[in-house]
């Protein structure tokens, strides 16, 4: 017997679609209240005056930098979920194919990453590209 070769993704249906959806919202709407409440818990700020000890203050801007880091990938996550919201309330068929082959993307790809651009095999031959640079 032959090996079995993966089948090809099918393009989405509207049920899933719309599953899609409701779960880029939910995302969406999470990393807004986590950025929200970093501001609100004041993670950007330090006030140097209540701290007078250097070691005390570096891990004070160690703290304020990995969450500007944690805060920057969320914003990019957020325009690529909004990006991902805007091709689904276009409706032109565009959400879930592969922005560099037009292949679908495929349903349990989208559901683990459903702001996903590419396909998988495009992502690995971009990676791999990348790699060879």
């Amino acid at each position: 017997m032959p090996p079995k070769i993966p089948s090809q993704p099918q393009e989405l249906t509207r049920a899933e679609i719309s599953q899609l959806k409701a779960l880029l919202s939910k995302l969406r709407d999470e990393l807004y209240a986590k950025e929200v409440a970093r501001k609100t818990e004041g993670a950007y700020e330090i006030s140097r005056d209540d701290i007078s000890d250097e070691t005390d203050l570096a891990s004070v801007e160690t703290d304020q930098e990995v969450n500007m880091k944690l805060a920057e990938a969320d914003r990019a996550k957020i325009a690529l979920i909004e990006k991902a919201l805007r091709k689904i309330d276009a409706n032109d068929g565009t959400y879930g194919l592969c922005e560099g082959t037009g292949d679908p993307i495929g349903f349990k790809r989208l559901q683990i990453q459903p702001w996903a651009l590419y396909s998988l095999r495009h992502q690995e031959d971009l990676e791999r590209g990348k790699r060879a640079n």
